[in-house]
């Protein structure tokens, strides 16, 4: 080294080196977490569109009435575990919330609202995801 100046401006470039691969590491996490959360959500939602597609096999309108005794969503909400990964080694614990309601009766058509809701509370904040869907019953 040939003066002072020499070790001062590798302590800078330390310096500066350090702030870098912060700010790296730092944008790798970030983008680790938003991957994490985007398949969180996409699990949410085919949780939610499952539900839907079960309400769609539903012939009776009895099953959609809050009121009846058949109805499908008195003991909602449920937990479900879901495992994925290449050898089942993550798990997922769902809430699913279910409730339809009478949106319109004009004496030859019924009309129910069915609405599905996930939520996951691995993440940070929560994924919730929210489906609506008309069941039409004709009459």
């Amino acid at each position: 080294m040939q003066s002072y100046s020499d070790i001062f401006f590798l302590g800078a470039a330390m310096v500066l080196f350090s702030m870098l691969s912060m700010n790296t590491a730092r944008n790798f996490n970030q983008i680790r977490q938003a991957f994490y959360r985007g398949e969180a959500e996409y699990r949410a939602i085919a949780v939610a569109q499952d539900e839907i597609d079960k309400v769609q096999w539903i012939y009776d309108d009895d099953d959609l009435d809050p009121d009846s005794f058949t109805y499908v969503y008195e003991d909602y909400p449920k937990t479900e575990v879901h495992t994925y990964g290449s050898s089942d080694q993550y798990n997922d614990t769902l809430l699913v919330f279910g409730s339809s309601a009478l949106i319109g009766d004009d004496g030859s058509q019924k009309r129910y609202q069915v609405s599905i809701s996930v939520l996951i509370e691995r993440t940070e904040p929560d994924v919730f995801v929210t489906l609506d869907y008309v069941k039409s019953y004709s009459y």
